[in-house]
């Protein structure tokens, strides 16, 4: 999933690139197609606009400025049609008459831009020198990345996976015995009678008479007499 989500916006890059460089090569064959049928009509300018992009790198700034042309002609079939082309020559302003040459039966690829134009075949010139290095180098990142990158990637990781402690051993678990059941209905066998072992008739050996050896007189050392010497008042 990893790998996929790395490679996903690179080969993104590189087919946005690929599709630039089809439309620039398009572009050409069609241009060149209007210039060599033979096929010219005179046009008239309508329109004529400028765009202006700015990038920003940091803290530098860069604008480009792109002229465009709106043009009119009529075609063979006495249809009036407008198309807007961009890179005109700058000379061309609102109201001047331009020559318009389109291939055999499709007006609809018309241009206004003069045979063999230097500014059009340079400018398509650099946009497939620069197209083909973005691609090349969004071709080259998944390279460097499936074989040089991803193998150092795994080797890392088993070796981190080989020095890494292994897991203690799982304590086994010790079932405890199983309590017996307890019986079900009453027991089979039940006593029957009275037990025996029981005493009978009446205790012996009770004590006779009165108990001997009561003191008599009293003890020794108890005073005996009133205390001599009287009482203090």
């Amino acid at each position: 999933m990893f790998d996929i989500v790395i490679l996903t916006l690179p080969a993104l890059m590189a087919a946005g690139g690929i599709a630039g460089m089809v439309w620039a090569v398009v572009r050409m064959r069609r241009l060149r197609a209007a210039w060599h049928s033979g096929i010219e009509v005179p046009g008239r300018c309508l329109r004529l606009y400028t765009t202006t992009v700015t990038r920003r790198q940091g803290t530098h700034r860069s604008s480009s400025t792109t002229l465009h042309h709106v043009y009119e002609f009529t075609d063979g079939d006495g249809r009036h049609r407008r198309f807007e082309e961009a890179g005109g020559p700058a000379t061309v302003i609102e109201g001047d008459t331009v020559v318009v040459r389109h291939p055999q039966g499709r007006p609809d690829r018309a241009t206004a831009l003069p045979p063999g134009d230097a500014r059009t075949r340079v400018g398509m010139g650099i946009l497939l020198v620069f197209l083909s290095l973005f691609v090349a180098g969004c071709v080259g990142f998944g390279v460097f990345y499936l074989s040089v990158f991803k193998p150092a990637k795994e080797k890392v990781t088993e070796r981190i996976e080989d020095s890494w402690p292994s897991a203690p051993p799982a304590t086994p678990q010790v079932t405890p015995p199983g309590l017996p059941a307890p019986p079900e209905g009453p027991p089979d066998e039940l006593p029957t009678g009275v037990p025996s072992g029981f005493p009978t008739g009446f205790p012996t050996d009770f004590p006779t008479g009165f108990p001997s050896g009561f003191p008599s007189g009293p003890p020794s050392g108890f005073p005996t007499g009133p205390p001599s010497g009287g009482l203090s008042r």
